[in-house]
């Protein structure tokens, strides 16, 4: 059987996509259709997704098979198994069929690289092609360098997708793109300037502006916030600090005072695990001379408090020197 070369741009997994591929049922239906045509075999085992206006002569072949039930057509051009059900065989379907201008972008986007975002309709940016059932389009053209392929899928950066949300999820994208180094500061910078005229940018201006300071979660972005409110200066954020041969990572570090704070978040500090890494982490950190205070999500609903408390942990440092 004839197999097509796979486009090394379009198959090969990377950190966003990683998780996405084709079941071995799937491949194994592909392979059945080899008798009526083995190119459209082919193809769909290599990816799932096969699209009529990319190989013309097999257009009588698509329309024998899914005739017959074995292949489904969910958008204009576009087939695929019809036992496949898989959510990205779907989106790989939308991709050929907005190809070659269509990109996968907002939570669609995100949800390549974030949990908990998927959902049963597809956002597409496109110039020119109008929403369908289960597909949303903005009429957008997102710029070249912000659109990443990888297998089968177009779909924006995760710097545009994460500052895009950022008007709608005030930032909560960008802290994960930034724990998951998945972005930089001066990529979100970039991003936020190639959004400039679309609904919500003043928002995304003030949440990028607040992300800056590199928050790895949506309760530190809180926690920034609070400080930066207060007039609180000389700390950085997640800065690298190796003590004794062991790197740490403060959620907010003040170099100057050997002061550090924590913040514990229910869905990672919860853990029976995590508390106890917490904990080491914690004496590691005293048994060099830093000082450590903690705050909750409940502490940043009292922002006076948590000023406080950094104010007289400050003081007391000072002092102390």
């Amino acid at each position: 059987m004839a197999r097509l070369p796979a486009d090394p741009a379009v198959h090969r997994p990377n950190r966003v996509t990683r998780n996405l591929g084709t079941s071995d049922g799937v491949v194994a239906e592909a392979h059945s259709v080899v008798c009526v045509d083995p190119i459209v075999s082919a193809v769909l085992a290599e990816s799932g997704v096969i699209a009529s206006a990319a190989h013309p002569r097999q257009r009588s072949a698509l329309a024998r098979l899914k005739t017959a039930g074995v292949l489904d057509n969910p958008l204009p051009g576009v087939f695929v198994l019809a036992a496949d059900r898989t959510e990205s065989t779907w989106l790989r379907a939308v991709c050929a069929w907005s190809a070659p201008h269509g990109v996968l972008h907002a939570a669609t986007a995100a949800a390549l690289w974030l949990p908990g975002l998927s959902g049963s309709v597809a956002e597409v940016a496109h110039p020119t092609l109008k929403s369908r059932p289960r597909v949303t389009v903005t009429r957008r053209r997102v710029p070249g360098q912000f659109v990443q392929r990888s297998q089968g899928l177009t779909f924006a950066t995760p710097a545009y997708t994460a500052v895009e949300l950022a008007a709608v999820d005030d930032g909560r994208a960008i802290c994960e793109a930034l724990r998951r180094r998945l972005v930089t500061t001066s990529e979100l910078e970039a991003a936020l300037a190639a959004l400039a005229g679309t609904d919500g940018q003043a928002v995304r201006r003030c949440v990028v502006r607040a992300c800056l300071s590199n928050p790895w979660s949506y309760g530190e972005l809180r926690l920034h916030r609070i400080l930066r409110a207060a007039g609180v200066t000389g700390w950085v954020a997640n800065a690298k600090l190796r003590l004794g041969g062991v790197l740490f990572r403060p959620d907010v570090l003040f170099p100057a005072h050997r002061l550090v704070i924590e913040f514990d978040g229910r869905a990672v500090h919860g853990d029976a695990g995590q508390f106890l890494k917490d904990r080491e982490r914690q004496n590691a950190l005293v048994s060099y001379g830093y000082l450590v205070i903690r705050f909750g999500w409940e502490h940043l609903d009292e922002p006076d408090g948590v000023v406080r408390i950094v104010r007289r942990a400050l003081d007391s440092v000072s002092r102390l020197r």
